[in-house]
């Protein structure tokens, strides 16, 4: 193309030339290898996605790889014959990129976990909000505060920190840690609303079990399962015992009442008060329960360690501020905060999609290595849908389902702790609508491979 105006055909030159179409791929090639060694180094390929693939560089980038490859098909108009191939792999890479920003922009890639026996419909995804209910009477909660928040690229620090206004108060989120080892640690509450804590030991000639449980707030029950055998603190209901039992009611700051039953047995095995430091038989396999700490107001708070990269043990957390209270709270975890004729629950979370179906868990088997408690195969038995769409399948680790435009794989499963007995099964859920234009666009730019190929042999036997 020729323009008479010399600065715009110089422009339109540079437009269609290798000074800026090498740049480009030079630029692309150094954004996905930094891409690739943050992923590497963080062991996370959510960092590389939000700091890399999502960045204003890459947008940046590959807008000019379609402008430049635009341009220079513009350029050879009126177009001949063998032009064609050319234009066809252009266009090709085009709708590639295109595709790769439709699903990035408009897709679903997430998880979900569904109980044995269960059913589930919502995603997990991983965009994080902020969400904040209130209560004023103690029982009906009020949304007063829901917007996504990006931590990862806008960290917040004290000087620079999120502020939440919630009426005449304010929420301030004051610190992030993206990658965070958690332990939970007790501490003495002034609030009124606040349950007690208790230490103890299980032990017999086999066993010897420390545990901790903490009241969230004295009107509920907290409470350790021992699989055949339960410890529970706070008020409870002795009716319809089906396991050993242990309650511990706070008596006042020094003692607690302790009353053992046995299995069907509705009449107590033992009773009365204990303080720190005692010693109770309960009948149950020859162990004892031992009180090892007592704190009749106490709550349960985040220990936080930055690490420097993403392990199954870590998560994030955010640190907030009300008022004079410092609070840490970690990665789809729930924090209560107590005012004075008010409450608030508090939540960072990953985004829940609804999927408009369920998918509801039949049963789930899992196959392990010979010797060895390692998972060798794993598959679920679900019925996805509802009514007449509903669908049965089984789901595996190589047979994904599709059903709605959804394909859901199997991941992996969750298993208690304490009695390794199977509870959950996690999938992984995606959803592409620009599959078909990356398709499209491979088919394109395959076909102007081939016909490049065969342009260049036809011209070779000619001569």
């Amino acid at each position: 193309m020729k323009f008479q105006n010399k600065h715009i055909q110089k422009f339109w030159k540079f437009s269609t030339s290798f000074q800026l179409g090498i740049p480009i791929i030079v630029s692309i090639a150094v954004l996905i290898a930094t891409g690739t060694i943050i992923e590497a180094k963080y062991n996370d390929a959510y960092a590389a996605r939000r700091l890399i693939y999502e960045s204003w560089m890459m947008y940046l980038t590959m807008g000019l790889l379609i402008y430049n490859l635009t341009i220079v098909v513009v350029d050879r108009w009126p177009w001949k014959l063998n032009h064609y191939p050319f234009i066809c792999v252009h266009a090709g890479i085009i709708l590639l990129v295109m595709g790769g920003y439709v699903t990035q922009k408009y897709g679903v890639d997430g998880s979900i976990a569904v109980n044995i026996k269960g059913k589930n419909n919502y995603v997990q995804m991983p965009q994080t909000d902020m969400v904040i209910y209130a209560t004023f009477d103690g029982d009906r909660y009020t949304k007063m505060f829901e917007q996504e928040v990006d931590f990862y690229k806008h960290p917040p620090t004290p000087e620079k920190p999120f502020v939440i206004k919630l009426g005449e108060t304010s929420v301030n989120v004051i610190d992030y840690v993206p990658y965070a080892r958690l332990s939970k640690k007790t501490v003495v509450s002034t609030s009124a609303q606040a349950g007690s804590s208790i230490k103890f030991q299980l032990m017999n000639a086999n066993v010897k079990q420390v545990e901790t449980i903490t009241q969230t707030r004295k009107d509920k029950a907290g409470q350790f399962n021992l699989g055949p055998a339960q410890v529970t603190l706070g008020p409870v209901d002795h009716k319809d015992l089906k396991k050993n039992e242990i309650f511990l009611t706070p008596k006042d700051n020094d003692n607690v009442i302790y009353t053992v039953f046995h299995r069907d047995n509705p009449k107590p095995f033992k009773t009365g008060l204990m303080k720190i430091g005692d010693v109770v038989s309960t009948g149950w396999m020859a162990l004892e329960f031992r009180l090892l700490d007592y704190l009749p107001k106490a709550t349960e708070e985040w220990d936080v360690i930055r690490t420097e990269a993403l392990t199954p043990l870590t998560s994030s957390a955010i640190q907030i501020t009300r008022g004079a209270d410092k609070h840490w709270i970690v990665l789809n975890d729930l924090l209560k905060i107590f005012g004075t004729s008010e409450a608030y629950l508090m939540t960072y979370q990953n985004r829940r999609l609804d999927l408009g179906f369920p998918i509801e868990l039949k049963n789930f088997k899992v196959s392990r290595y010979q010797g060895s408690t390692k998972a060798m195969a794993y598959e679920s038995e679900v019925t996805v849908g509802t009514d007449s769409k509903a669908q049965s399948a089984t789901i595996s680790m190589n047979e994904p389902l599709k059903y709605n435009n959804y394909t859901i794989y199997q991941a992996s499963f969750q298993e208690d702790e304490v009695t390794r007995e199977l509870v959950a099964s996690i999938f992984s859920v995606n959803y592409d609508p620009g599959r078909w234009i990356k398709y499209l666009g491979s088919l394109i730019m395959s076909f102007g491979i081939v016909w490049l190929f065969y342009q260049k042999r036809k011209r070779k036997t000619a001569v």
